[in-house]
């Protein structure tokens, strides 16, 4: 039995299309199958918990972007079933770290095949993303981006990546950077003027926005950008357009490492996200957990 989940809102009505397709092709090969349309993440687990007490899933499969993907994660890591992704959002940075087709006729084929490979997943305080868990400017750019109208808009011209840079000069004119003490594997760091703080599993974010440059899914590896100490107007005209383009950047202000476990103790309550889930805490502890999940490889 397979579990389609499929997100409606998702590339402007796409993510249908491409489930009509799909569901064609398991009902011409005889697939047992069910299907659950919803953008409601407790609506798609509820669907996922009752089909997992009642059958045995080979795989999960979404329809849908980071979001709906991130959603699913959880359970499909837990329960050792197979994930299966073709995008349909607006961002799509998952499926692009793993070069996941968007054709659903190779799609299919890859879901006969059935190649699996096993991949690391973010853990920040029990809740598991594949991307990259974000706290600071970077959240709220990501936040404001998400709920803005003009997202919406981009979204109908399959400009929706530019809802990010364009989130960015709004929200760094009026961001507060905070104090943070991070420690990464035990080794203590401090920073008093800290504007973002990036730990990634994949790349990038934002709709193809490589902050984390050299970032694996299958290096043991958590990738941290941290930007900190510079100013308003040097964050907005030199480091941030920097940090957009993708290439590694030298200058005091800008830290690169790498762990397996990074807790963050911040003076305020910060915004972090993960996979476009926002959680507000003051206090963050993300770990590495090592090929925690089966994803199917449907790269084309």
């Amino acid at each position: 039995m397979y579990a389609i989940i499929v997100n409606p809102s998702s590339g402007r009505g796409k993510a249908t299309q491409l489930f009509q397709r799909v569901e064609q092709l398991f009902i011409q090969y005889k697939m047992p199958h069910e299907a659950l349309l919803s953008d409601s993440k407790e609506a798609s687990n509820q669907f996922l918990k009752k089909l997992i007490g009642s059958c045995t899933l080979k795989a999960i499969v979404v329809i849908g972007g980071d979001g709906t993907t991130g959603s699913i994660v959880q359970l499909a890591s837990e329960h050792s079933i197979p994930l299966a992704i073709l995008p349909a959002g607006s961002g799509n940075d998952a499926a692009r770290a793993f070069h996941l087709t968007r054709n659903p006729l190779v799609f299919f084929e890859r879901l006969l095949d059935f190649s699996t490979q096993q991949i690391d997943l973010l853990d920040v305080d029990g809740k598991l993303g594949i991307t990259i868990a974000a706290a600071g400017i970077d959240a709220e750019i990501g936040e404001k981006a998400n709920r803005s109208f003009y997202k919406s808009l981009l979204n109908k011209f399959g400009l929706g990546g530019l809802a990010y840079p364009i989130a960015a000069i709004h929200t760094i004119s009026s961001f507060t950077p905070f104090e943070v003490n991070v420690s990464i594997d035990d080794k203590p760091y401090f920073w008093h003027r800290t504007w973002l703080i990036a730990v990634g599993n994949t790349p990038s974010y934002g709709g193809g926005l490589r902050v984390c440059p050299d970032a694996l899914t299958n290096d043991g590896l958590m990738h941290i950008t941290i930007a900190h100490t510079a100013n308003r107007s040097s964050l907005l005209l030199r480091l941030f357009p920097k940090l957009l383009h993708g290439n590694p950047i030298h200058s005091p202000s800008i830290t690169y490492l790498t762990g397996s476990i990074v807790t963050l103790q911040a003076n305020r309550d910060i915004l972090f996200i993960l996979d476009g889930e926002p959680i507000h805490a003051p206090r963050f502890t993300i770990r590495l957990q090592s090929e925690a999940l089966q994803l199917v490889d449907t790269s084309e």
